[in-house]
């Protein structure tokens, strides 16, 4: 058995339909990963986990002065309920959250410029605003072609800071309401928040001359709300399959766990879940391998590694043994793999992101009809893949050490917010 793009390929477009974290649609990609697992005769299973949920039944956003008028928007998951009746509030844009911005914030309704990250979540809870407004797209989308983005208030969030109302709106509306000038504003948002369940997928096969070390194969199958996800990560997942096609034809010396991570787009939520129920086998691991994006037609080649400078001279002279251009280098990357290198356990991505204007991601046109993905490209990433694979199963001595870089490991605990 040799592996096959197309058969990658044609699995990628049999599994190209969203699959949001906890939802039906990931449970059946599971379901089908976990069958194509087991036909290729080795043990495989589905471990689940619980995610934090959230569900917004109502949310409703208006302009009350110096002008009158209703936004569309999305209340964030697992934010807070607003009063019976909602709120009103006075409105203020705070850009990028300087000292200057916060001047007289409390109690105001107040936007903020890109996503709400932990710093910036923490300042606003200190600055005791009654509620957070984010947006998303571009000021020249159209509506017809765009989708109002659903966020999530992470329980990363939450446990250290507390709960607050947030919702999201399109950037053109965003950018109105500034223009306008708006003062006051009152918004209702009515969600719950429930405990979900997610799936791992996992495969193992037994190594036959160094059982006692192991190399894990990782990709996440999981997309975000309004794609099929199958740049990010379908893409992924079907290369590791076959990987896991050709060890089971070519017993490996070494042992090789091949893992399908869900909720992966909720915060590594998959990943982390796995690390901890494996925790005490993670000593024998001597290398994670990460696949996340590949297949674009018009792109690069790219292998963030997780561990030392040792490492990117090893993979990256394996890259040019087999003529593929690929950047590899020291750092992180945000994916299934920081779970591992926060446990100390090196970690490769590989990745082919789409070039301006010939990459989409987090969108709708995620999506094999937009025509930015293509076998033979999904074929580079499935060759560096298995040539990497190949090459340290079969070494004599295993080639990359087992150690994490102090910049690396600087990177992951900022990433895992462990410093503040």
């Amino acid at each position: 058995m040799e592996v096959s793009a197309r058969r990658a390929y044609n699995l990628l477009k049999e599994l190209g339909f969203e699959r949001v974290s906890c939802s039906p649609e990931e449970k059946k990609a599971a379901e089908r990963l976990l069958s194509e697992a087991k036909a290729c005769g080795v043990t495989a299973a589905i471990e689940e986990f619980t995610v934090p949920c959230g569900r917004v039944k109502r949310a409703k956003l208006v302009v009350t002065a110096p002008y009158v008028k209703e936004y569309e928007v999305a209340g964030y998951e697992r934010s807070l309920s607003t009063p019976e009746g909602g709120l009103d509030a006075e409105f203020k844009y705070v850009e990028n959250v300087l000292p200057v911005n916060l001047v007289d914030v409390k109690d105001k309704i107040v936007m903020i410029n890109g996503r709400l990250g932990m710093k910036d979540y923490e300042k606003l809870q200190k600055a005791g605003v009654k509620g957070i407004l984010t947006f998303s797209g571009t000021t020249i989308d159209r509506k017809s072609e765009t989708d109002l983005d659903i966020r999530k208030l992470r329980e990363t969030l939450t446990e250290r800071h507390g709960f607050t109302t947030a919702l999201n709106m399109r950037a053109a509306d965003a950018a109105e309401i500034v223009r306008r000038g708006a003062t006051h504003m009152h918004i209702e948002v009515e969600s719950e928040c429930f405990d979900g369940v997610s799936r791992n997928v996992c495969a193992v096969i037994p190594g036959e001359k160094y059982p006692d070390e192991v190399i894990s194969f990782g990709a996440h199958y999981d997309s975000v709300y309004f794609s099929t996800g199958v740049y990010d990560n379908m893409s992924g997942s079907v290369i590791i399959m076959e990987l896991l096609r050709y060890f089971a034809a070519h017993k490996p010396a070494r042992t090789l766990k091949f893992n399908w991570y869900g909720s992966e787009e909720q915060g590594l939520l998959g990943s982390k879940a796995w690390v901890k129920a494996h925790e005490e086998e993670l000593d024998k691991h001597v290398l994670m391998i990460n696949v996340d994006v590949a297949a674009a037609t018009l792109g690069k080649n790219i292998a963030p590694v997780l561990a030392t400078e040792g490492a990117v001279g090893y993979i990256d002279a394996l890259m040019r043994e087999i003529g593929v251009a690929c950047d590899v280098k020291m750092d992180i990357y945000s994916s299934d793999c920081v779970p591992f290198a926060d446990h100390g356990v090196p970690a490769v991505n590989l990745c082919r992101f789409g070039t301006m204007g010939a990459g989409y991601i987090h969108d709708r046109r995620d999506h094999l009809k937009s025509n930015y993905l293509d076998e033979k490209s999904l074929d580079i990433t499935l060759r560096q893949a298995l040539h990497l694979a190949k090459r340290v199963d079969g070494a004599a001595v295993f080639p990359i050490k087992r150690e994490i870089s102090e910049e690396i490991r600087g990177k992951v605990d900022e990433y895992l917010f462990k410093k503040k």
